[in-house]
């Protein structure tokens, strides 16, 4: 009979175990990794680092690196695997991206979570000087965003312009329009049409020399996306015309994962 109860209470205590492993497994795994991430822009000079952390109490097991406008790796990509609190970078010198002083290079960050394992991630991007390591540009890692990117109005002026990026998030693509609108309402500068594949990415400029006329003088526009099947991830950039280097990134309202998400 002893023999028998410890059997027993063996085996609840096996079951017990697998439930709550269970259970937390399936907590986990509705958590949204926070891993997504528009175009990012830089020049020669500075680096774009992407940072992650495996979020407590959960692992993150992960593949990081970059991906030009073409949808194309660029730079190195590496696998993670973090416990719980642990932390990794990977980072992406602009210097091998151009050789010419001032241009600007449009790439996007990415995470792919390993499938089949309990993970749970949260990402982070930075832009810093190469000479001074000071960072010039943070953007968080999102869950989602929505599939109607919408922006504010952002000020620009002589010395400026202002970039409108997007990119098709696979496995959709982006098919719609970019544009520009001034605090009438009006449209201001040129439209672009984008049928873009899965990973593909497109941008259009507005100059603030095509806004203003003297020195100082600002102009308020909103960068505007329609894009009636969704798809078309979004972000916002004025720079400084010579140098290239971005003033503000704009990044589009993240949303959480579900169904309204244009990435789960």
């Amino acid at each position: 009979m002893t023999k028998n109860f410890a059997q027993i209470t063996s085996r609840l205590a096996l079951t017990a175990a697998a439930v709550l492993l269970f259970s937390a497994m399936s907590a986990a795994q509705s958590l949204p990794n926070y891993t997504n991430f528009p175009m990012i822009g830089l020049v020669r000079g500075q680096t774009l680092q992407i940072n992650i952390v495996a979020y407590p109490p959960v692992p993150c097991f992960a593949t990081i690196g970059f991906q030009d406008v073409d949808g194309n790796p660029v730079g190195t990509t590496t696998n993670v695997v973090l416990q719980a609190g642990q932390s990794a970078s990977l980072a992406l010198n602009g210097n091998s991206l151009t050789n010419v002083f001032g241009q600007r290079v449009e790439v996007q960050p990415t995470v792919a979570i390993a499938a089949g394992v309990v993970s749970q991630c949260s990402a982070s991007a930075e832009i810093y000087d190469n000479v001074l390591g000071l960072s010039s540009v943070a953007v968080p890692g999102a869950a989602g965003y929505p599939p109607d990117p919408i922006f504010g109005a952002i000020g620009v002026t002589e010395l400026q312009t202002v970039r409108l990026n997007v990119v098709a998030y696979p496995p959709v693509p982006c098919d719609g329009q970019l544009s520009f609108v001034n605090s009438q309402g009006a449209q201001v500068g040129n439209t672009l049409n984008v049928q873009l594949a899965p990973g593909q990415a497109a941008s259009l400029d507005l100059p603030g020399s095509t806004l203003v006329t003297r020195l100082g003088q600002r102009a308020e526009v909103q960068p505007v996306v329609t894009a009636p099947n969704g798809g078309c991830i979004a972000s916002a950039e004025v720079w400084i015309n010579v140098l290239g280097t971005t003033s503000i990134y704009y990044p589009p309202d993240p949303c959480s994962a579900g169904t309204s998400c244009a990435v789960p």
